[in-house]
């Protein structure tokens, strides 16, 4: 072969130029027998999966990463102790830093075998089909003659030689091209009793509108190995498609991967040594995780922070510093309500960017998260929500807690669709049973994406009880709590609301207990029970015409106002009495008479012990509700939802009529 059609190779060593000038005598076969064959730098991987067979090619996918890194450039520096040979396409100064990375300067001397060999190549656009990186292909034969380059002036016989970033020399989109390609590695492996690791980048799925990557398989034909290193849902695995072990074949085989804690290196997930500790064996997720984001108005309040965290002005400077980390912490800051949006939308960025195994963690301030809110965040890629009042100690062990962990929720495609499940509308309060059933109807809908829970509750209604004053009673202050009525029923929805959460709901909202104006409840939490329940609400709306309390509660509110505001206006005229004038002292009647003077007294003191037990009475009453440790009705059973409105009326004693509007109060008599 010409020796100008070879490609430029850089060698990084100076020993590799003497050893061309005077080649050492070829090694008897024993002792090539004998030496220790080469295998790939991944701690507890079983040897029959990480011996490179003497005299064969094996091909490793992997996308450029710290773990493609570790597997590559750690196997390199244990082999260039030895006589190996390294080509890879990064620049000169990458080369040396990434094994200085890997614990091997090259730069010191005796670090490197005599016979070993540090090159890089240099692979050209050349014409041909594209490769499967979206590039030209600079074909096969830049590879093939760089490599028999390489064996003629000095590659060690019965070595290894490994080569990284070589996408380019292969027609990804030829099945038959691929096929002949694969079959002159793997002859010339043979025909010059070396060993050959391919580390490349995966052909991507689409090469262009039309062209797709053919069958790696007719590659992999001649190969004595085949893996892919993968990265599902954060955590590394080596999977294995066959594997040559001397005589027999491996096939189908997954395994876990972890990063030694002290080290750059790969380990299978659990394969500590003996000794080790737990957290020693499991390993990290990437060699970042030790690494910690933190927007500074999370912590503004504490008076001291470990050194080891990185501390940036805002969330989006935090989300931008976590542009290149795998597996590392971000402490992201809570400002309240109104910045929500941003914050949804800084998770869900960080989370579809940086992959499953980084840590997010939101921490509140001043304002307690929404419920509801928490869940959306947790289900748009945050790991932990952090309370406020939190001591900061509790922080640094709950953000220890999360080390390890990998976020596996199902993360939906657009952030603003799982947002418009947490948004409620207007409504609050009594509303039609028409649009009480359509809104919670469209909630439980919205509310599937991130599973958001709801409540309704069916209240029966005492035969002596109307339904206005059961309505009354309900006094919602919360968006999205609404209420409703049928013929013989109350139906309450609370939305984001727990199951368990109800008995503590309804104490809140009904100003009587519920025992004085219901004789059962049915609970629905889920979202068949819930439709159940509409679909007999809607059925009883169809047969008649349910009645619409708005009007009447409006009117009941305006009347209590107004008796209200009439009732202050009496007593502030009370309080400063007009004096009569034969007691007035321009009149020079002195004082007040006695019998007066000791009849106001009375009377003070009749109305002052009026309201000391009224208050006595609603205290005792309002701690009796908040302490009730059970539901204070009896549940009904679900199939009660279903009922014709004509059976629900024959449980009564006596008929419903239509509710008629209560009498005004008469005002008391001086």
């Amino acid at each position: 072969m010409n020796p100008s059609t070879r490609p430029a190779t850089t060698s990084l060593t100076p020993s590799s130029a003497a050893t061309t000038a005077t080649p050492a005598p070829p090694r008897s076969a024993l002792f090539a027998r004998l030496q220790a064959r080469p295998s790939l730098a991944i701690d507890g991987l079983p040897a029959e999966l990480a011996t490179l067979a003497p005299g064969h090619v094996h091909i490793v996918y992997a996308e450029p990463s710290p773990a493609r890194d570790a597997l590559f450039w750690q196997t390199a520096a244990n082999a260039l102790r030895g006589p190996a040979t390294v080509l890879s396409a990064r620049p000169v100064d990458g080369i040396a830093q990434a094994l200085r990375e890997h614990g091997l300067d090259i730069d010191v001397r005796g670090a490197l075998h005599h016979r070993a060999n540090l090159c890089g190549l240099r692979v050209g656009r050349a014409h041909g089909s594209s490769n499967g990186n979206g590039s030209r292909a600079a074909g096969i034969d830049t590879l093939t003659d760089a490599l028999q380059a390489l064996a003629d002036q000095c590659a060690a016989r019965h070595s290894v030689v490994m080569v990284e970033g070589a996408e380019a020399c292969f027609s990804w989109d030829d099945g038959a091209r691929l096929s002949r390609e694969g079959a002159r590695l793997a002859a010339w492996c043979a025909r010059e009793r070396l060993s050959l690791l391919l580390v490349l980048a995966p052909p991507t799925d689409d090469l262009d509108e039309i062209r797709r990557p053919a069958d790696l398989g007719s590659l992999h034909a001649r190969f004595a190995g085949a893996a892919h290193l993968s990265q599902v849902q954060g955590q590394y695995t080596w999977e294995v498609a066959f594997w040559r072990d001397r005589e027999a074949v491996l096939a189908s085989r997954s395994l876990p991967l972890r990063f030694a804690a002290d080290e750059h290196r790969l380990m299978v997930s659990g394969a500590g040594a003996d000794g080790e500790g737990e957290a020693a064996a499991a390993g990290l997720l990437a060699p970042d995780e030790h690494r910690v984001i933190v927007c500074r108005d999370a912590v503004a309040h504490e008076r001291w922070v470990p050194e080891s965290w990185q501390l940036v002005d805002s969330n989006e400077a935090a989300v931008a510093s976590a542009g290149g980390a795998v597996a590392a912490t971000v402490l992201l800051h809570y400002q309240g309500n109104r910045a929500f949006e941003t914050l949804a939308e800084q998770v869900h960025r960080l989370r579809r960017t940086r992959g499953s195994a980084l840590k997010i963690v939101v921490r509140e301030d001043q304002e307690a998260m929404r419920q509801h809110y928490e869940l959306l965040l947790l289900n748009l890629g945050a790991n932990l929500v952090i309370a406020r009042r939190t001591p900061f100690a509790r922080v640094q062990a709950m953000l220890e807690g999360v080390q390890g962990q990998v976020f596996s929720r199902p993360l939906p495609a657009d952030y603003r669709t799982a947002l418009s499940a947490v948004l409620t509308g207007s409504a609050i309060g009594y509303v039609p049973p028409a649009e009480f059933i359509d809104t919670v109807r469209g909630a439980v809908e919205q509310g599937r994406t991130i599973r958001l829970p709801h409540v309704l509750l069916r209240l029966t209604l005492l035969p002596e009880v109307a339904h206005i004053d059961a309505l009354r009673a309900c006094r919602m202050n919360r968006t999205g709590d609404i209420c409703s009525a049928d013929a013989d029923s109350v139906y309450v929805f609370f939305f984001a609301c727990r199951l368990d959460d109800a008995d503590a709901v309804c104490r809140r909202v009904f100003q009587r207990p519920l025992e004085a104006l219901f004789s059962g409840e049915l609970r629905c939490g889920d979202a068949p029970t819930i439709e159940a329940a509409l679909n007999a609400f809607a059925q009883q709306a169809a047969e008649r015409t349910l009645p619409d309390y708005s009007g009447w509660l409006q009117a009941r509110e305006e009347a209590s106002a107004a008796a209200v505001a009439e009732g202050a206006t009496v007593a502030e005229g009370a309080t400063v009495p007009a004096m009569p004038a034969e007691a007035s002292p321009q009149a020079g009647a002195g004082a007040w008479p006695e019998d007066r003077g000791e009849h106001r007294a009375d009377i003070r003191a009749e109305i002052t012990g009026e309201n000391r037990a009224r208050n006595r009475a609603e205290d005792h009453a309002e701690h009796r509700a908040e302490h009730r440790a059970g539901p204070a009705l009896p549940l009904l059973s679900p199939l009660d939802a279903l009922r014709p409105a004509a059976a629900a009326h024959a449980t009564h004693s006596k008929p419903r009529t239509a509710p008629t509007p209560a009498a005004v109060p008469l005002k008391a008599r001086e």
